[in-house]
């Protein structure tokens, strides 16, 4: 846990001890949802939130390549590890 603080445009920083326990890192996307009166920042999943890593990085991935991204994210969502 740690705390922000909510500057004029609505901007915080996700302190990095909460970075780390949650495993993000720069660049990755997030969806932001107003729960109850709590904020909650999570990793985006489901085809409507999926985003292929190369479109991360600014290009239009084919569509072969995306498919696959998204099937081997499905599988990794519904089939973590034994050690997870």
């Amino acid at each position: 846990m740690g705390t922000a603080r909510i500057y004029k445009k609505g901007q915080i920083t996700i302190p990095k001890a909460v970075r780390e326990a949650a495993g993000f890192d720069i660049g990755d996307n997030v969806i932001v949802e107003a729960r109850d009166h709590e904020i909650v920042v999570r990793r985006p999943h489901g085809v409507l939130e999926f985003v292929p890593p190369s479109a991360r990085r600014g290009s239009d991935p084919a569509w072969p390549q995306a498919r696959q991204a998204a099937r081997e994210d499905r599988i990794t969502r519904h089939h973590p590890p034994d050690n997870a």
